[in-house]
């Protein structure tokens, strides 16, 4: 009878464990990245109600319960935007990693980082975030990177990053406190080359013209007597005239010292030639009678573009780079010339250098040049691709349109962090550069349950959760597991529905162990008061 006494207890005390439990995840239903807990219970070992029997089992009475354990459920939450990009949530397994003021290496679900006045990167009780970091080194900033900053008085001390590439997430001992300083700054770097691309059209153009025959080409005869001139020639010995039609018209201008002047008509032959036989002059002098050829037709014309590039300087400022292309006319065969001409002038338009030369080309693809560098700038015309495609200048019918690409930068300070991949953080320059600053760890457990709770959303590795672990493929490379998402924070996995209803449930069964002690009193006062009158 006193068991029952002690197991009514002994169920008080663990039902009373079970309500703190649930008690505790509805206070937390709330939390950012909260993970619920479960109360479960185990019977205390059983004591058997007679020494020797022969059925021992069933003679096994139970000495009540107690709690065996709170385990924890690691289901993700649901998402809540957020207007801070260093707020960080994952979709799957994982856990992000802090280092508290002792260095001690601690866990959280809860993704709401922020920058301290430090520049280290810290969750909201001021432990650091932990990432593969980029490395920065002290510089000293120019007046004008200073100017540019916006405190002229006392600056905060500048930083520089060497390595502009990306970075690949280390090993698990090589993890660092993410240092994201104020003040970034690059020095510039002046323009040593320039790639230039694209296409020069070099389509056939022409415009209807009027040509004056070179007097060579062609011969007149005048007759003083009969008031008569004839002439005859061939467009073919007149070297300014690339291009012809039969029928072309021709006027031929005959003037005299008094001022007199006759057109007469003609018409170029499919050969070239052209004639006219006893034309009239009757009313011209023709002792200083003067003979001019004009040929009307459609001729071929030089096509031009022109490509204008910035070039960084050492001094900061922003020089132009202006090249003239005309095509060489006529063409020869599958060659076609372009002369070039490139200037470089400074912002106020003052030229600092001019360069001729020309470019040839051979079924389109550039042969040579003699224009492969100005004030010591090279001009590189051959480009490759990533996968070795010749992508430089050509030539070819399609319309016309070149681009250049420079090495250099002017210089810049920080204008941004922000996120590259949900997972990178990348500081952005006011030059147009970037660094990419730091990468997100995210450790994982054997036994997610075996982690031990220290408060506000931490947690600690121990031996039944194994050692903290990094995600790699068979080829040794780490990878998540899992997805982050930036500007984004996980809530809380409590199911508020559940947890209410295991609240009525652990009152029920408060209730049910109570009634147990008090039934088991009566049960006692009445064996006490049984006695013979």
């Amino acid at each position: 009878m006193l068991r029952s006494l002690y197991n009514g207890v002994a169920g008080i005390k663990t039902q009373n464990t079970g309500m703190d439990v649930w008690a505790n995840n509805i206070s937390n239903v709330n939390t950012v990245g909260y993970k619920s807990s479960r109360p479960e219970f185990a019977s205390i070992l059983h004591q058997t109600s007679f020494i020797s029997g022969n059925y021992p089992t069933s003679d096994q009475v139970g000495l009540g319960a107690t709690v065996q354990t709170t385990a924890l459920n690691m289901n993700s939450g649901g998402f809540q935007d957020s207007d801070n990009i260093f707020d960080f949530a994952i979709n799957g397994d994982g856990f992000f990693g802090v280092k508290d003021e002792n260095s001690r290496l601690i866990f959280t679900r809860n993704g709401g980082f922020d920058i301290d006045a430090a520049g280290n990167l810290v969750d909201a009780a001021g432990n650091f975030v932990q990432g593969t970091v980029n490395s920065v080194v002290q510089t000293t900033p120019s007046a004008h990177a200073i100017a540019e900053y916006g405190k002229t008085s006392a600056p905060t001390q500048a930083y520089t990053v060497a390595n502009m590439d990306d970075i690949s997430l280390a090993g698990e001992a090589e993890q660092k406190n993410i240092f994201l300083p104020s003040f970034l700054y690059q020095a510039g770097q002046p323009t040593t080359k320039v790639d230039i691309g694209g296409n020069l059209d070099s389509s056939f153009k022409s415009e209807n013209i009027e040509l004056e025959l070179d007097k060579a080409s062609y011969k007149s005869t005048i007759d003083a007597d009969a008031k008569t001139i004839s002439l005859s020639g061939n467009i073919f010995s007149s070297p300014n005239v690339t291009n012809y039609k039969q029928g072309d018209p021709l006027s031929i201008f005959v003037s005299d010292k008094s001022g007199k002047i006759l057109n007469i008509p003609a018409t170029i032959n499919k050969d070239g030639t052209w004639s006219v036989d006893n034309y009239p002059i009757t009313y011209m002098d023709t002792d200083s009678a003067e003979v001019k050829a004009v040929l009307n037709t459609t001729q071929e014309i030089a096509n031009t573009q022109s490509l204008k590039a910035e070039l960084y300087t050492s001094t900061n400022e922003k020089n132009i780079l202006e090249i003239k292309f005309t095509k060489q006319i006529p063409s020869k065969g599958d060659s076609i010339t372009w002369n070039a001409t490139a200037t470089i002038t400074d912002p106020s338009g003052k030229v600092i250098a001019q360069k001729d030369g020309n470019l040839v080309f051979s079924n389109s693809k550039l042969v040579s040049t003699t224009l492969n560098e100005i004030n010591g700038i090279a001009l590189n015309y051959d480009g490759k691709s990533h996968d070795g495609t010749y992508n430089g200048l050509r030539t070819s019918y399609e319309p016309g349109a070149t681009s250049s690409k420079v090495d250099g930068y002017s210089e810049g300070v920080l204008s941004e962090y922000a996120i590259n991949g949900a997972t990178t953080i990348v500081a952005n320059l006011t030059n147009g550069n970037s660094f990419n600053m730091a990468k997100l760890a995210l450790y994982h457990f054997q036994n997610d349950q075996g982690l031990e709770k220290l408060g506000e959303n931490h947690y600690i590795n121990t031996p039944n959760s194994g050692d903290p672990f990094f995600y790699r493929n068979k080829d040794g490379e780490i990878f998540y597991g899992s997805n982050i998402v930036s500007s984004k924070l996980e809530n809380s996995n409590v199911s508020l529905a559940e947890a209410l209803t295991q609240v009525i449930v652990t009152q029920k069964a408060y209730d049910a162990n109570s009634k147990s002690i008090t039934t088991s009193d009566d049960m006692l006062k009445t064996a006490i008061q049984m006695k013979n009158p």
